[in-house]
């Protein structure tokens, strides 16, 4: 019933697609703004919508460099793993204290993570956890094209 309330709410405010360079498209709330206007050379992007805002990095991650991914820092940790496309895609989030105050993050590595291979990367930051849901919907409208075939010509 959470969801679907949720989804209700957001679908009345409406989506907005978003292409990213001709590299893939995503879906965002209405009223996020991007920060500054994406070069076509540009590979990294921030939204933001009040206090919230979304990072987007294509071919590398900003995921720091752990011995295990759950640090003592992170709180209500959650990570769970799926596929885009074919792509294997690590989702968790967690918040922590900063400044005494709560920050809630959640965060995509889509590509082999553990080899520093990352094909896209997407991090929502937010005071508000009813955000972490918004996340997750925002990361399983992500639309990767799949490649052409490549066609073999016969001798």
């Amino acid at each position: 019933m959470k969801a679907v309330a949720l989804f209700l709410v957001l679908g009345a405010a409406g989506w907005q697609t978003i292409d990213f360079n001709g590299l893939f498209t995503f879906r965002l709330p209405e009223g996020f703004q991007q920060l500054e206007e994406t070069k076509p050379d540009d590979l990294r992007a921030e939204y933001h919508q009040g206090q919230t805002k979304l990072i987007v990095v294509w071919a590398r991650t900003e995921s720091g460099a752990y011995d295990k991914r759950r640090q003592d820092w992170m709180h209500d940790y959650r990570e769970t793993t799926t596929r885009i496309r074919g792509l294997r895609a690590n989702v968790r989030s967690y918040s922590q204290s900063k400044d005494s105050k709560r920050v809630y993050r959640a965060e995509l590595n889509a590509g082999n993570w553990d080899k520093g291979e990352v094909q896209l990367y997407m991090r929502l930051e937010t005071n508000d956890p009813a955000m972490l849901e918004v996340a997750e919907q925002i990361f399983t409208s992500i639309n990767i094209p799949l490649p052409s075939p490549e066609r073999f010509s016969k001798p």
